[in-house]
């Protein structure tokens, strides 16, 4: 594990990648004395929160009750030293089980995770933020999750993973689907809770 680790608060650390710890971003400002841990925050940007947020509204309304989705960042157990976080994930009926023993990360895959952002500083393990996304995403694929969806605001695309062969990107203005036969169009969704387009 990273030398850094002792070093770093736990709440910093983001994920667990084959015992490696990722860093949320700005982990470096707070070890230079730059930000405090309140600085950084542990939550999202507003973009990030708004565009998750846009995307659990349309799946709540329209999903049937049979589906189970979410936004908290779950945490997943996919293997031993590697602990995922899902920004979205959602289960069909049964795929969910949870008791008042469930006080652990989730060792079920949901059927599909959808990412908004990337919210790691992916210089200690990774070489740059695509080797990070393609990292995660294969392995979630991996333990049985049928559909990864990034969403990226900077590029303003959407990647879809349904299996390691097929990936691909899209406009995030155009309908991609999320299980079964339910489809979204990031921006019509954002432009439908009222996204404020600057001039």
């Amino acid at each position: 594990m990273n030398h850094l680790t002792t070093s770093v608060p736990k709440i910093l650390i983001y994920e667990e990648f084959d015992g490696h710890p990722v860093y949320r971003k700005g982990y470096k400002e707070f070890l230079l004395g730059l930000k405090t841990i309140e600085e950084i925050g542990m939550g999202t940007s507003k973009l990030q929160y708004f565009i998750t947020g846009c995307i659990l509204k349309f799946l709540n309304r329209n999903l049937p009750d049979t589906y189970f989705a979410n936004a908290a960042e779950l945490g997943l157990h996919i293997s031993k030293n590697t602990n995922f976080s899902a920004d979205i994930a959602i289960y069909r009926e049964g795929q969910f089980q949870v008791g008042f023993h469930s006080t652990q990360y989730a060792d079920t895959p949901p059927n599909v995770v959808i990412e908004v952002d990337i919210k790691i500083d992916e210089y200690e393990y990774f070489q740059n933020e695509e080797e990070y996304f393609h990292k995660k995403t294969e392995r979630l694929l991996q333990w049985g999750v049928e559909r990864v969806i990034w969403v990226f605001s900077s590029s303003r695309r959407v990647l879809v993973a349904d299996n390691p062969q097929k990936w691909y990107f899209v406009s995030w203005d155009l309908p991609i689907p999320v299980i079964d036969d339910y489809e979204v169009s990031v921006w019509e969704l954002m432009l439908k809770n009222g996204f404020q387009v600057e001039s």
